[in-house]
């Protein structure tokens, strides 16, 4: 999912919302961030294609996999893939079949199914270490979460808005005629940009260069043949989930988060209340808006890596949870 217009159902009254500057962050991650290093271009062979991924950081650090949302590619974590580098991680985006430059679309549009074919890559890609942690954020977020029914358990899961809705509310979201196959960057930046008018330049082209790049039977099948989303938590409750630590970041619905208010406490119930972060005024895709609270949240769910053990020269603390507001 890419929208960042949803209904705004009411919202519970004392929930913790996080907020954060570049001050909170580590002075190697907000660096990283204020200036993004470019990314390396790669590809996988795995599960009969080429994936095309990006990538950042040491390749002898621990690794997170990134898996982007729908009718979005790699390009998506411009900034947070640099800055969670910076945190001491080796960082590794993939572009999911039918999006991006991984084509063609393999056919296949369950989410245990697609979480297969990840798991090839990951193993193709020499991913499948102890020390692997995954983010997903949306169709991202649905496909980390049944990782661990597919067999692949890594030490930590972070979903990233996954949304709740249902199939109903999805036929009327593939009418929205911004979200569609563009035929020219310059046609899919001039529209993102009339839609998205506060979002920077970098977040603009990262979003125009996904609409020029999937396969829109691979799209549409995704979000109408799963049925209804429940934001991952069936597949959580797998027993071959049992044990696997869960982090849940959220925007807020009045800001475009498809995860509703009222979907809330039952995921607090299943993955524990701490594990649940909403960020203030954050949309559905909080990386492209609010940078700085979605990197604490990562940083939070991931905790520290081997080199902010080893070294903490040139680092701020983590921030701790009074962050959150009111």
């Amino acid at each position: 999912m890419t929208s960042d217009t949803a209904p705004a159902p009411a919202r519970p009254a004392k929930r913790a919302r996080l907020t954060a500057t570049a001050a909170d962050l580590p002075v190697a991650v907000a660096t990283a961030l204020a200036n993004p290093a470019p990314a390396e271009h790669g590809w996988v062979d795995a599960a009969g294609f080429r994936w095309a991924t990006q990538s950042w950081g040491d390749p002898g650090d621990p690794p997170v996999l990134l898996i982007h949302g729908v009718t979005s590619n790699a390009d998506t974590w411009w900034r947070v893939g640099p800055a969670l580098a910076a945190a001491g991680y080796r960082i590794v985006a993939l572009e999911l079949p039918g999006h991006g430059r991984t084509h063609p679309w393999s056919g296949q549009h369950r989410f245990a199914d697609i979480a297969a074919e990840v798991i090839d890559f990951v193993r193709a890609a020499g991913l499948d270490r102890p020390n692997l942690a995954v983010v997903g954020h949306s169709l991202g977020g649905m496909i980390t979460a049944h990782l661990s029914i597919a067999g692949l358990r890594p030490r930590v899961l972070v979903l990233l808005d996954p949304p709740t809705m249902t199939v109903a509310e999805f036929e009327v979201y593939v009418q929205d005629p911004s979200e569609r196959l563009y035929a020219s960057v310059d046609e899919a930046t001039a529209a993102v940009r009339q839609a998205n008018p506060g979002w920077s330049d970098g977040d603009v082209a990262a979003k125009a260069s996904g609409l020029t790049q999937f396969d829109p039977d691979a799209v549409l099948a995704v979000l109408l043949k799963n049925g209804d989303w429940d934001s991952g938590l069936a597949a959580l409750r797998d027993k071959r989930a049992a044990g696997l630590p869960v982090w849940f970041i959220r925007g807020e619905v009045e800001a475009g988060c498809l995860v509703p208010d009222f979907a809330v406490p039952a995921i607090e119930a299943q993955l524990g209340a701490d594990h649940v972060i909403t960020i203030r005024d954050a949309p559905h895709s909080p990386q492209r808006t609010h940078p700085e609270a979605t990197l604490v949240a990562l940083l939070r769910a991931l905790g520290p890596s081997a080199t902010q053990r080893q070294s903490t020269r040139g680092l701020r603390p983590s921030p701790r949870p009074t962050g959150f507001g009111g």
